[in-house]
């Protein structure tokens, strides 16, 4: 598996497609949205990312800033996790 792929999608379908071919290849995703404040309306939201993320079994952990136009947003794998043995 790959360490990381960092992605900017020019539309919500183009993330969907992204994330279905991509999801089990790479360790982490950073997905680069443009700010809302410089693209009203954005093409992809912090919302429809984390949103299509979770939908593929991926979740958020950390937002960093690029510059003032742009920030980036870091998903990865869920673990799988056992569930609690009741006794």
């Amino acid at each position: 598996m790959a360490e990381s792929a960092t992605f900017e999608p020019k539309s919500l379908a183009e993330l969907r497609q992204f994330f279905g071919e991509n999801k089990g290849k790479y360790h982490e995703i950073w997905v680069v949205i443009t700010n809302k404040k410089v693209a009203n309306p954005q093409v992809v939201s912090f919302n429809d990312v984390i949103s299509e993320a979770k939908g593929q079994g991926l979740i958020d952990s950390r937002v960093k800033k690029i510059d003032d136009k742009k920030y980036m947003i870091r998903l990865t794998k869920r673990k799988n996790r056992k569930p609690h043995k009741i006794n």
